[in-house]
């Protein structure tokens, strides 16, 4: 036991050396983005200096009026150790490297061996973790580890801890606790099943808590920070608000199946089953852990919370591996002669899963990242000519490396605010749709008199507002 669970440490250890670099690397080398790197860094910095929870790079001021999240506060001590996005960085790979525990605790006393260890590496090697772990930075990432060690409490039958985990799983995102009220669900199913009031009891106020909390973010809480759920715009065809999302089955029907029965929506789901040997199929009421993740990501038309390639699988991740415990559970329960098959094949669609969908296997490496490269040599330039304290609006590649000050932009969106400095890539159009918008908006700034600006490479241009002292010299 101590030996294996030794491997499982020293594999979740591999795993932080492995993404800590990866991710560092992928930041240095100017890989993350505006939106969401430079979102949160910016989010954290201000915070740390009298701004709370305030930036300039979202569509409001007040980042808990857009996605609320109060687990962000826990980190903020850890961040002002050192103010960086690598911090950040470093502290959700660890929180995903450290799911591995839980959900080994939780395999242990569900099946024997070798499956623990199996769910273990699937875990590990998941595609869908690792895309997670290494776009950028997001609350919900926290969501994986903290659901799990919950459940892990649940399932020990220790109340008082897994509550106290439910409760921070649902600090990560407003729409976390529609997970939690789903997993109240089970348990309630459970109870009921096996005549456990104390279970029962436990799934009706883990749902009804969950239920409310849910119900009061959206409904009190954001708006109170000016916001609410914006996101829901990318559900328009199916309703304009979380009610008419609710009832679109039963009032838009065909617009409901159309939205789901997709191509790119079903090679979406069979990429998540298939690295688990489709077992979560097998778990029975667990796969109510599902809902809510796949329901936000069947129904938009948001290609990226369809790809499998970004954060928005965060929600899923827990119950995916939950209920592949279950699954394997059940059937090896029913059909004991199969289990060394099960094995060899569960074995075998992790190994096929990590290679073709995971971002670091040897069929999709970036080994560009470990080159030298012009580009980023450019992009060094431009950054040391930005002082700290200024304002300043830059393309996206650039903004994480710029977000620790109270004023950042992604260029355009600063709408026509006179900022210290532009930074301007003329091959960029993000945000304009046209070249002719893109240079109609340069021009604004051009020929206001209000700037100077410098040209590299024929591609690049740094406004510079001018100032007293420059017109002095």
């Amino acid at each position: 036991m101590r030996r294996n669970t030794l491997i499982v440490g020293l594999a979740a250890g591999a795993y932080l050396l492995i993404f800590g670099i990866f991710t560092a690397i992928r930041q240095y080398h100017f890989q993350t983005q505006a939106w969401d790197m430079g979102i949160f860094d910016q989010l954290f910095w201000n915070t740390l200096h009298g701004r709370f929870m305030q930036g300039t790079l979202e569509e409001l001021p007040q980042h808990f009026g857009i996605h609320f999240s109060p687990f962000l506060l826990a980190l903020v001590p850890l961040y002002a150790l050192v103010p960086s996005p690598y911090t950040l960085l470093f502290l959700q790979t660890g929180a995903l490297a450290l799911g591995v525990f839980p959900l080994y605790g939780i395999a242990c006393r569900k099946l024997t061996r070798p499956f623990p260890e199996i769910i273990a590496g699937a875990y590990l090697l998941s595609p869908a973790l690792q895309w997670v772990n290494i776009f950028d930075f997001h609350s919900v990432a926290f969501f994986i580890p903290l659901f799990l060690a919950a459940w892990y409490f649940a399932e020990q039958r220790s109340y008082l801890p897994a509550s106290a985990f439910f409760l921070l799983a649902a600090a990560t995102k407003e729409d976390a606790p529609l997970v939690i009220l789903f997993a109240g669900l089970f348990f309630l199913i459970r109870g009921w099943r096996d005549r456990d009031r104390r279970v029962k009891s436990f799934g009706g106020i883990l749902a009804l808590a969950a239920g409310i909390y849910f119900a009061a973010t959206i409904y009190m809480i954001m708006p109170a920070f000016g916001g609410g759920l914006l996101r829901i715009d990318r559900y328009q065809e199916l309703g304009g608000s979380f009610s008419a999302l609710l009832l679109s089955p039963f009032l838009k029907p065909a617009a409901f199946l159309n939205t789901i029965f997709q191509f790119p929506k079903l090679m979406y789901v069979f990429w998540l089953f298939a690295p688990l040997l489709f077992l979560p199929l097998a778990s029975g009421s667990a796969l109510l852990l599902l809902a809510p993740g796949l329901a936000e990501n069947l129904l938009t038309s948001y290609q990226p919370q369809f790809s499998g390639l970004y954060q928005y699988d965060a929600l899923l991740i827990p119950g995916l591996f939950i209920s592949t415990i279950y699954g394997i559970q059940w059937l090896a329960a029913r059909h004991p002669a199969y289990v060394n098959k099960l094995k060899s094949g569960l074995i075998a669609t992790i190994a096929i899963g990590f290679l073709f969908r995971a971002p670091i296997s040897p069929f999709t490496f970036p080994s560009s990242l470990f080159s030298s490269n012009l580009t980023w040599d450019t992009y060094a330039s431009l950054l040391a000519r930005i002082p700290d304290n200024a304002s300043v609006s830059a393309f996206s590649n650039l903004v994480p490396h710029l977000s620790e000050r109270k004023e950042v932009y992604l260029f355009g969106s600063e709408d026509y605010r006179p900022v210290d400095y532009f930074i301007i890539d003329g091959a960029d159009l993000s945000g304009f749709g046209t070249p002719e918008a893109f240079q109609s908006y340069v021009d604004y700034y051009m020929s206001s008199g209000d700037y100077t600006y410098t040209e590299l490479d024929n591609r690049y241009f740094i406004l510079k507002r001018i100032t007293p002292a420059d017109g002095a010299q």
